[in-house]
């Protein structure tokens, strides 16, 4: 069983009357003072046992089937003191879209609220004046208290910015205050804990995912760790982190921040978030290319074998576009198609000499000839006819 203690007596009209929420301690987790009815409806529900002590007092709760026009519901009772069990006017049906860590995650921030604390036990203790205690038995819920801090935090952030705390750890839930408040759409590099005042719907989840989104991205803007900094504007987009904007938010942002995301974009151009590019340019009122390279000898005689072996397949690249190599186009980027001009990264040479370069040459080419793009069913059709139009050259016959 788990047994959730901490100084005072609970009043026990709170647990059965709606709209009462009296909380001791300073800045309260919560405040809507329904949680604990919701936990106990999802833990009678789901088959546990629940007992509250408010110093002497033993309140038992259990249930009460009974039907209202035809349809049968477990109304909760509350039995004090080994008295008779009395219906309190809600029935498991409460919070029927919670699940048990919920339920958990409610009582044991009512306990932090208290000042209190949560442990394991073998027996139930007796009851004690001056204490409440909260205790649950059943094996789904020592189960979530073993996993409890997946939704409450119990150590220190990494680093702190403005009012966001930073853990170094991939996470798939935002914190609030340190309780988990959201199933984020995205995993995400980093786990994020805001502490400024959020407003939270009355099952304690985040109202408005706009605020969340908003106050991350400004975050971001004002943070001063390059390392930090860098992560997140090069996230994959399949990250929580990828799919932050970060332009158009009326914030200045931090002199870090600016060079940072200006290293990225002459080092790791494909992975560059396209709205903190945005930032960069409105604060440096420069254009963007990336970082070109002179040739060795080898390298040009590569270029031009590709670009003769394009010609002689039907891809007339040559004096059509501008064709740069660059130091770097990011982390397996390969070629680059913009602003009129194929780039193609020094890497390609190394992997694949003369076939890699003129694949490269070929899809830049067809980006900036025909703007079809990456993955799409457009440009896989036009590889394919392109495919077979050379075979037909080859053959020497038409289809």
């Amino acid at each position: 069983m788990i047994v959730f203690e901490n100084p005072g007596e609970i009043d026990i009209r709170s647990i059965s009357t709606f709209g009462i929420s009296v909380k001791e301690g300073a800045n309260p987790i919560g405040f809507f003072g329904t949680g604990l009815k919701y936990a106990i409806a999802v833990l009678l529900r789901t088959g546990h046992q629940v007992a509250i002590h408010s110093g002497l007092s033993v309140i038992e709760f259990g249930i009460q089937k009974d039907a209202v026009r035809g349809q049968s519901f477990e109304f909760v009772t509350m039995a004090v003191n080994g008295g008779e069990p009395v219906s309190i006017g809600f029935t498991t049906q409460l919070g029927k879209q919670w699940e048990l860590w919920m339920a958990y995650r409610e009582i044991a921030c009512n306990c932090k609220d208290e000042a209190g604390a949560a442990r394991y036990a073998n027996v139930t203790p007796a009851a004690q004046a001056g204490q409440t205690r909260i205790i649950v038995t059943g094996e789904g819920f020592e189960a979530v208290f073993a996993d409890a801090d997946l939704y409450i935090l119990g150590d220190q952030p990494t680093q702190t910015i403005g009012t966001t705390e930073i853990r170094n750890r991939r996470g798939n839930c935002l914190y609030y205050r340190g309780v988990r408040v959201m199933q984020l759409p995205r995993p995400s590099l980093y786990t994020y804990n805001l502490t400024a005042k959020l407003e939270l719907t009355e099952d304690r989840t985040i109202k408005s995912q706009w605020d969340v989104y908003h106050r991350l991205s400004v975050m971001v803007l004002q943070a001063k760790d390059d390392r930090f900094i860098r992560t997140v504007v090069t996230a994959p987009e399949e990250t929580l982190e990828g799919g932050l904007d970060f332009h158009g938010w009326s914030v200045e942002p931090s002199e870090q921040f600016i060079r940072t995301v200006g290293d990225c974009l002459s080092d790791r151009m494909m992975k560059v978030n396209s709205t903190a590019q945005k930032v960069w340019m409105d604060c440096t009122k420069q254009e963007f290319a990336p970082r070109e390279i002179p040739l060795t000898a080898v390298q040009k005689a590569t270029l031009e074998r590709a670009l003769t072996f394009c010609e002689r397949i039907g891809f007339y690249i040559r004096d059509t576009y501008p064709i740069k190599v660059a130091e770097s186009l990011g982390d397996g980027g390969l070629g680059l198609a913009r602003d009129g001009t194929i780039f193609i990264a020094e890497r390609a040479f190394h992997l694949g000499g003369t076939k890699q370069v003129a694949s490269t040459l070929i899809e830049e080419y067809v980006h900036l000839r025909h703007g079809y793009a990456d993955m799409t069913r457009e440009l896989q059709s036009f590889l394919f006819e392109k495919l077979v139009s050379v075979g037909e050259e080859l053959t020497g016959e038409p289809l």
